[in-house]
């Protein structure tokens, strides 16, 4: 089997905020929310006092909206309940991905910034990581992606480390339907997997999460313009 390689991986810049001349009142921060808990209602989130982002529905992104950079208190809430209140910090030097899975506020520690535009001819594919609270082995994984227009026998190999909450780049393949499977590195042992279709021009996300007995569920949601 013909195996394409990749590897998730950023400079150790983008898990801290770079340092900001900017005043911490200017709306100098990019931020998106993506909402993978399903049994939540439509998200709201608030920054420093203001709502920021409203009516985001499961399995749906935000847009990204301009925030404060700096540190800051965030409130997710869904209709008035809060759901997670967490203090983060905003950089300016990538976007800020605040993930809510499992009904858990969580802002990705590393950011791989877009290379392109999305591309509408093409179907665009996001990797999204959650660190949960069991780093036990198998931590080490790797991405199999079986795509349409790649050979039968190929598959692209993306390495990931669950105990990292992460946010990658644009994937650009051709339109149809996707198979993604995540196992531990070296092996085939299929932990959780998702099909889905991917439309020319559209983009999904596919975040993985693992709960505190360690098991691995993946969740396919539409990234939003």
């Amino acid at each position: 089997m013909r195996t394409l390689r990749y590897w998730l991986a950023a400079a150790a810049c983008f898990a801290v905020a770079c340092d900001d001349s900017t005043s911490p009142d200017e709306n100098d921060a990019e931020l998106r929310l993506l909402h993978a808990t399903s049994d939540l209602g439509a998200l709201d989130v608030e920054v420093g006092g203001t709502t920021v982002i409203s009516g985001v529905a499961f399995g749906h992104t935000s847009e990204i909206v301009m925030v404060p950079s700096g540190i800051q208190q965030i409130i997710v809430r869904s209709n008035g309940t809060i759901v997670g209140q967490i203090e983060g910090q905003l950089t300016t030097a990538h976007l800020n991905a605040l993930t809510v899975a499992a009904g858990i506020p969580q802002l990705s520690a590393t950011v791989i910034p877009d290379t392109g535009q999305v591309a509408t001819d093409r179907a665009n594919l996001r990797l999204v990581n959650v660190a949960g609270s069991n780093t036990d082995e198998p931590f080490m994984l790797h991405v199999l992606i079986s795509a349409p227009g790649l050979a039968p026998d190929s598959i692209v190999r993306i390495g990931l480390d669950t105990r990292v909450g992460s946010y990658s780049s644009l994937i650009y393949f051709d339109p149809g339907e996707f198979l993604l499977r995540y196992a531990p590195e070296n092996t085939e042992t299929v932990l959780t997997q998702a099909t889905f279709d991917i439309a020319a021009g559209e983009t999904k996300v596919a975040i993985l999460q693992r709960d505190a007995a360690g098991n691995y569920t993946v969740q396919v949601v539409i990234e939003d313009q």
